[in-house]
C-alpha cells in the first residue's frame, strides 16, 4: 500500500487546493518554491522538503498551503 502523504504531493496542484488550477503536482511546485526561495541551492531545499516526509496527508497540504498561497 502507498503511503497516502506521498501520493498527495503526487497529486496536481489543482487537486489538492480549490484556489489552484496549476497541473503541477504538489511536490514539484514545493520544490519550485524552496529553490527560489533559497536562491538556488539545492542542499538546502532538500532540508525543507524533508520535513514532508514526516508529516500526514493532512499536514502537508496544510503545510504545502502555506508557503504556497503566499506566492
Amino acid at each position: 500500500m502507498a503511503d497516502e502523504k506521498f501520493e498527495t504531493l503526487d497529486l496536481p496542484m489543482s487537486e489538492v487546493f480549490s484556489w489552484s488550477e496549476d497541473k503541477t503536482p504538489l511536490r514539484d511546485a514545493l520544490w519550485n518554491h524552496y529553490m527560489d526561495t533559497s536562491n538556488k541551492k539545492t542542499l538546502e531545499t532538500l532540508k525543507h522538503l524533508k520535513a514532508y516526509e514526516n508529516m500526514s496527508s493532512d499536514e502537508v497540504k496544510l503545510e504545502a498551503e502555506k508557503v504556497l498561497q503566499e506566492v
